[in-house]
């Protein structure tokens, strides 16, 4: 990888100002999110910076070498003295990387955190169920957590450094209501990240067969590593298929029943191996939005993966949007994902769905606030298009509700309802708000 795109990693990511906000605040900053997608060069972005004007070390908890300084408190701190740290001097900055090697570590920082003030913690781990439950024991009021996930389309084109793409995205919300034909250059990479997803690595490769086999070799370290290693999983082909099913059916109702009978394994295990998918990243659950406990569906979640990219190497399908039978679930799936990624104001994020199956695909809640949000790709603004969204907006009196579609624009107002047809390649910075 040339300088260049090591640099891009380091200086398109959204978050990075933020990280870089918490640097003289004494909370200890953990870095979460799946494998490959920037953590580690985030944190030695931060190092590199501070390491300027104060001392700091970095430590990989990868390498073998550096575990036994993990094991405890003092061996940590001798490790430290050793590096140049005293009580008596300014503060010391201590990077982290991959700290869930030792489950040690989180009571390490603890106590650092409580008997020497002047040094400062960021740290970095692939999310597992022991390390969250672990940070939320011992760290509670200690720590801010920062979930790092795939690139969002935005960061995409900065990742791909295609000025003129950018410049489109970018006035895409300037333009006029009615049919929005996208330049073919914009078009062309909003499909290959329909396709391949955000993770960084595959994003930066220009080879579509090489994107391939880096998606097969993170997913191969997943499976080797973070499941069975990390997480326990003992039946790793189950693990596997439940996955794949996952990736069939995302979008629908779980049925554990099926995914049961279909993987060979107990209900109450495939409940414990979406869990571990969730907290490790690669699906997102969205449990239903109700109020009216006889009309709606108040059990069955509904599951999608964090990135389309991972969903389509389960699959195995890599196909371009227009040649895929499942056009429509591809695209919900893009619209939650950015939505997650650009959560800053911690929306819940649900959906509606009633007995006689009016269904609404995003439902998010902010206090007295509840934002009814549709994906239809090739919705052109008509009535039947606003039918479910208008019923919901009547239901809970609400003024506004979004339908996120391909390429059309209208705002449509009826009897003091107004329904935003936004075009999904940009839609964010106005829903998010």
């Amino acid at each position: 990888m040339s300088n260049k795109n090591s640099n891009n990693m380091i200086f398109k990511r959204k978050i990075l100002p933020k990280l870089l906000d918490n640097i003289e605040n004494n909370k200890i900053i953990i870095l979460t999110g799946p494998r490959q997608v920037g953590k580690t060069t985030l944190l030695k972005m931060i190092y590199t910076e501070i390491v300027q004007k104060a001392k700091a070390i970095f430590l990989d908890m990868d390498l073998t070498a550096n575990q036994e300084f993990g094991k405890d408190l003092d061996k940590f701190i001798n490790y430290l003295t050793l590096s140049g740290y005293s009580q008596k001097e300014e503060r010391f900055y201590v990077f982290v990387d991959e700290f869930q090697r030792l489950s040690e570590m989180t009571m390490v920082f603890k106590n650092i955190y409580d008997n020497y003030p002047n040094i400062k913690i960021f740290a970095s781990g692939s999310s597992s169920l022991s390390i969250k439950k672990s940070a939320k024991e011992s760290l509670a009021g200690r720590k801010f957590i920062f979930e790092i996930f795939p690139l969002d389309f935005e960061e995409f084109l900065d990742f791909k450094e295609d000025e003129e793409a950018r410049r489109y995205f970018k006035n895409i919300n300037n333009l006029q209501e009615g049919k929005v034909t996208l330049p073919q250059k914009l078009q062309e990479l909003w499909e290959e990240f329909f396709v391949f997803g955000g993770y960084p690595e595959v994003v930066l490769q220009s080879d579509y067969q090489e994107k391939k086999k880096i998606l097969k070799s993170i997913f191969d370290l997943y499976a080797e590593k973070d499941a069975m290693l990390f997480l326990g999983v003992e039946n790793i082909w189950a693990y596997k298929k439940i996955i794949q099913l996952l990736a069939v059916d995302s979008g629908s109702l779980l049925n554990y029943n099926n995914l049961a009978k279909e993987s060979g394994i107990h209900n109450k295990t495939v409940r414990s191996y979406i869990s571990m998918l969730e907290e490790t990243y690669l699906i997102k659950i969205l449990h239903p939005f109700s109020a009216n406990k006889h009309n709606e569906i108040i059990k069955s979640p509904k599951v999608y993966f964090i990135d389309n990219g991972v969903r389509n190497y389960f699959l195995n399908n890599f196909n371009k949007l227009e040649k895929r039978a499942d056009k429509g679930s591809v695209f919900e799936s893009y619209v939650i994902q950015e939505i997650i990624k650009n959560n800053t104001k911690n929306y819940n994020i649900k959906f509606w769905r009633t007995k006689q199956k009016d269904e609404v695909d995003f439902i998010m809640e902010e206090e007295n606030k509840i934002l009814p949000v549709e994906a239809k790709f090739s919705s052109l603004g008509k009535v039947d298009d606003m039918r479910n969204v208008q019923k919901f907006l009547f239901q809970y009196d609400q003024e506004i509700g979004y339908i996120l579609n391909g390429n059309f624009k209208k705002i449509a107002e009826k009897d003091g309802k107004k329904i935003m047809f936004n075009v999904a390649i940009n839609f964010t910075q106005d829903l998010l708000k």
